[in-house]
């Protein structure tokens, strides 16, 4: 019995998403930069500096007391800031650090030598198609 094509397609997608994940990992092994840890600083910088901690987990779908451990290490670390939010002062904001900007530097060299060597035998055509794919499965609305 043949998997239906939708199914298909969903188990490819999380398994080419493994492969660009763990692409990464190996890149970024020799800067002591884990997934969790790298995961985080990406989706950090790309909502930008003043992001609340809850929509930072929102946004990496985790948990946010998940969150809260990773954010305890990259603090540690110096890569990012804890502020009080001024508009609740129950929430943090987070921001990036000169450090972390400086480690982007690196980790930017290395993810497009991951991405370049996962890539290296898809067309840009391909590339384009996957993307209005998945720009259409991020814009539907969920239970449609």
């Amino acid at each position: 019995m043949s998997k239906d094509l939708k199914q298909q397609f969903v188990s490819h997608l999380f398994n080419a998403r493994n492969r660009v994940r763990f692409a990464m990992d190996d890149m970024f092994k020799p800067l002591d930069i884990t997934d969790a840890t790298w995961r985080t600083l990406f989706f950090l910088r790309q909502e930008g500096n003043g992001l609340q901690q809850k929509e930072l987990a929102k946004t990496m779908g985790i948990e946010s007391p998940s969150l809260v451990r990773l954010l305890d290490n990259l603090a540690k670390k110096s890569l990012i800031e804890r502020r009080t939010d001024p508009n609740d002062r129950r929430s943090n904001t987070l921001y990036l650090t000169k450090k972390s900007e400086a480690l982007f530097e690196q980790l930017d060299v290395l993810s497009k030598q991951a991405r370049e060597s996962v890539l290296k035998d898809v067309s840009n055509e391909d590339i384009k198609t996957c993307i209005r794919v998945f720009e259409k499965i991020l814009s539907a609305q969920p239970n449609e």
